[in-house]
C-alpha cells in the first residue's frame, strides 16, 4: 500500500499483530534488496518510521516513531495517523488517544556479515 501526503508518498507495510491490532512500517520501496542481493554487503535500510495501533478491547492506542528528515510538519503526522487509523475497521467507533515521537537519527549499529 501506499501513503500519499501532498507531493510526497512512500510504501507502507502491515504486519498483522492479533485480530484487531498492527503495526505500519513507512519506507522507500527502492532501498529494499531483493533476495539475490543478499550477500557480501548488505547496508538494510530501516525505513522512514513504524506506528503500532494496538486495541485494548473497544478502544486502541496509537503510537510510534517518525523520521523528522522525512515527516516535516505536524500536518503531515496528523495525515500519518488518519492514514492508520483507516486502515482498521474497529477505529471508526473507538477512542484512540495516540503519541508519535519525532525522531532525528544519529548513528546506527549495523552487522554485514564481515569480521
Amino acid at each position: 500500500m501506499t501513503f500519499n501526503y501532498k507531493n510526497f508518498s512512500c510504501q507502507a507495510e502491515k504486519y498483522k499483530l492479533d485480530d484487531k491490532s498492527f503495526i505500519i512500517k513507512f519506507f522507500d520501496k527502492s532501498k529494499e534488496h531483493s533476495e539475490s542481493e543478499i550477500k557480501d554487503y548488505v547496508d538494510v535500510d530501516a525505513g522512514y518510521g513504524y506506528i503500532s495501533l494496538k486495541f485494548k478491547g473497544e478502544d486502541a492506542l496509537l503510537s510510534g516513531f517518525l523520521d523528522t528528515s522525512i515527516f516535516t510538519d505536524e500536518n503531515m503526522i496528523d495525515s500519518v495517523i488518519e492514514f492508520v487509523e483507516s486502515l482498521s475497521p474497529h477505529a471508526k467507533e473507538a477512542y484512540i488517544p495516540h503519541h508519535v515521537k519525532t525522531v532525528k537519527f544519529t548513528g546506527s549499529v549495523q552487522y554485514n556479515g564481515e569480521d
